[in-house]
């Protein structure tokens, strides 16, 4: 069900102007890294255009034929290598639109690409276009949150802001006041912190407004070899700190 949502925010923002046919397609531009790569940081969920492309040509196949959104071969995908750069990245969204060609962008993998094009995107606008959506599995984070300042991102997969709430009523609803968080924290000095990291910020900008405490995490690179000692002492200090709850992320 997701993939046919995705297909028609795609051409809502062109509907109104255009009928939508093979000879007025919607141009969407899917820009992610060609292969697989291990910066983990740049690319925590592993999302590439050979892994993406097969599902986005079963929702086509839906679109076209199973639901008559739109007719057959009304939706031009061009695929592009963004690099898991923040300098290409970008610029690729932006030469389709120097060639009008560019109703909607379905993608991104690395978060610094798709932060500059979603705040540039709802001033993209002309004749046949009112704003270029984005929508985008990356992106998580609250730093996103602002829908005056990235007007038309769309996030298929629930915001950090969402497992923050939840973790605060837990926490109300269980009544807990000390609490440590033990999590994996992959550090780049260029890229400097991972999704874990980002997530665990989120958490601890709600849960400190109902609970204050010091000094409460401890963080582990699962990539590294941990040290058992080492392990062992912050399992300890956790136990002591905690008392009442010891949260656990990996």
């Amino acid at each position: 069900m997701q993939r046919y949502l995705l297909l028609l925010l795609a051409i809502e923002k062109v509907a109104s102007y255009k009928p939508v046919s093979v000879i007025h397609p919607v141009h969407i531009i899917v820009p992610l890294p060609l292969q697989d790569d291990t910066e983990e940081l740049k690319n925590p969920f592993g999302l590439t255009i050979l892994k993406v492309r097969p599902v986005i040509d079963l929702a086509l196949d839906d679109a076209y034929r199973k639901f008559q959104y739109v007719p057959p071969d009304s939706m031009a995908v061009t695929y592009r290598d963004s690099r898991l750069s923040d300098a290409h990245g970008p610029n690729v969204a932006i030469q389709q639109l120097v060639k009008n060609r560019l109703d909607c962008i379905i993608g991104y993998a690395f978060v610094y690409a798709l932060a500059p094009v979603a705040r540039m995107c709802p001033y993209w606008q002309d004749d046949d276009s009112n704003g270029i959506p984005v929508i985008t599995p990356i992106g998580l984070t609250m730093n996103l949150d602002n829908k005056m300042e990235y007007q038309t991102l769309t996030r298929i997969s629930g915001p950090y802001k969402v497992v923050a709430q939840s973790v605060v009523a837990l926490f109300k609803y269980h009544n807990w006041t000390r609490h440590v968080f033990l999590f994996n924290h992959v550090k780049d000095a260029a890229m400097g912190v991972g999704e874990c990291y980002l997530l665990m910020a989120s958490i601890q900008m709600k849960i400190k407004q109902i609970i204050k405490m010091e000094h409460n995490f401890f963080t582990f690179n699962q990539n590294e070899k941990i040290n058992r000692s080492q392990m062992k002492n912050y399992l300890m200090q956790s136990s002591f700190l905690g008392k009442d709850f010891f949260f656990f992320f990996t």
